[in-house]
């Protein structure tokens, strides 16, 4: 690792603190991107637990953004369901950006967290893990989808009603 990612042993102590568990992985990771010169690297847990692998890693905005990028993608394929086909291919689009820049942007965070003079204490604190937001984040996805299957069912009985009712 260069420049600011530095390779002193005081440098990797902060990156360990502010990274937490699976240190070992993404140091890994970020030091063959450095080897290689590429930018992305693909990354399991991104791609297909996106919103709750940034939640899980405290990445907040990146997590906002996610979101607001589903809402923005899917709602064509809401309003105009002849769309739906292009909003599905979009949101796979972003599940494939997340997985091959997942590494980059945690990168950034954790360099940016690591940069500052915080005591190692804070950068743990900080950094790491949030096992309560990967929670929370399920919660909500169970929440919202259960929500969400309420009206969609009345909609299904409505029409199967229908159906026997007509002539």
């Amino acid at each position: 690792m260069d420049g600011a990612r530095g390779d002193s042993a005081a440098n990797e102590e902060r990156l360990r603190a502010a990274v937490g568990p699976r240190a070992d992985y993404y140091l890994k990771h970020w030091a063959a991107m450095d080897a290689s010169g590429k930018k992305s690297d693909w990354n399991w847990a991104a791609c297909f637990a996106n919103l709750y692998w940034l939640a899980f890693r405290k990445m907040w905005l990146a997590l906002v953004l996610f979101i607001l990028a589903n809402i923005v993608v899917s709602l064509p394929g809401a309003l105009v369901p002849a769309l739906n086909k292009y909003t599905i291919v979009l949101m796979i689009g972003l599940t494939f950006v997340t997985g091959s820049y997942g590494n980059l942007f945690y990168r950034r965070q954790t360099e940016k967290l690591v940069a500052s003079d915080a005591p190692i204490e804070q950068l743990r604190r900080r950094g790491g893990t949030s096992p309560l937001a990967l929670i929370v984040a399920l919660g909500l996805s169970v929440g919202l989808g259960a929500l969400s299957i309420g009206p969609a069912l009345k909609q299904i009985q409505a029409e199967r009603a229908a159906r026997l009712h007509s002539p």
